[in-house]
C-alpha cells in the first residue's frame, strides 16, 4: 500500500471518529432539555416526585458523561440507561402501568454503541399520546443479534412525530458503525408508530 493510500485511509477513519462524536454530542443536550422540561414541571407542582426526579436525573447524567467517552460499552448499560429514563418518565405519567416492557437477554457484554436506542424511547416520550395509553417496548439478542422493537400512540394532532434530531443522528450512526449489520423499520399510521430495529453485534 502506497504513502498516499495510507493517508486516505487515515483521513477517512479520522473523519468517522469526527463525525461519530458530533453524533453523540447532539444527542446528549437534546435528552436534558427534555428532561429538566419535565422536572419544571414537577417542581412548579409542588411535586413529591421532584425530588426523587432530580436524583434519577444526576445518576443519568453521571452515567452519560461516562459513556459518551467510550466507542462502546457492554449491552446490560444501554439497556440499564433506557430502563432509568422510562423510570423518570413514569413520574410524570398518570397510567405507567400501562408501559409495557419485555426483556430477554443473553448476552450482557456484548459491546454496542452508547446512546444508540436511547432517542427512539426519548421519541416516543415527546410525541406519545400517555393520557390514558402506554407503548410496548421489546428488547432481545438472541444469536447476539439484538432486536428493538417500540410500538406507542400518537398524541391526536402529532406532526413529524418519527423525525427530528435524535432519531437522524442515530440512522447516520447506525450508517456509519453498522453499514451491513442492521436494519431499521419505522412505520406510522393515523393511531401510532413503531420502530423495528435490528442489529448484528457479533463483530462488536
Amino acid at each position: 500500500m502506497s504513502d498516499a493510500e495510507i493517508e486516505k485511509r487515515q483521513l477517512i477513519e479520522e473523519k468517522k471518529n469526527s463525525e461519530l462524536q458530533a453524533l453523540k454530542t447532539q444527542i446528549n443536550p437534546h435528552f436534558i432539555f427534555n428532561t429538566l422540561n419535565n422536572i419544571y414541571s414537577l417542581v412548579y407542582q409542588n411535586s413529591e416526585k421532584a425530588l426523587p426526579a432530580i436524583e434519577e436525573l444526576s445518576q443519568l447524567l453521571r452515567y452519560s458523561t461516562k459513556d459518551l467517552e467510550k466507542d462502546f460499552i457492554p449491552l446490560e448499560k444501554e439497556i440499564g440507561y433506557l430502563e432509568s429514563l422510562i423510570e423518570l418518565e413514569k413520574l410524570r405519567i398518570k397510567n405507567p402501568e400501562l408501559l409495557i416492557i419485555n426483556k430477554k437477554i443473553n448476552f450482557p457484554t456484548l459491546n454496542i454503541s452508547p446512546m444508540l436506542l436511547v432517542p427512539f424511547v426519548e421519541n416516543a416520550f415527546k410525541h406519545g399520546d400517555f393520557s390514558a395509553k402506554g407503548f410496548t417496548l421489546n428488547i432481545s439478542d438472541e444469536s447476539q443479534r439484538i432486536h428493538f422493537y417500540l410500538q406507542n400512540f400518537k398524541k391526536s394532532k402529532s406532526k413529524d412525530s418519527v423525525s427530528g434530531i435524535g432519531i437522524g443522528n442515530v440512522k447516520k450512526r447506525l450508517e456509519i458503525l453498522y453499514p451491513n449489520q442492521h436494519e431499521l423499520n419505522i412505520t406510522e399510521s393515523e393511531t401510532d408508530f413503531t420502530v423495528d430495529l435490528k442489529i448484528d453485534l457479533r463483530n462488536g
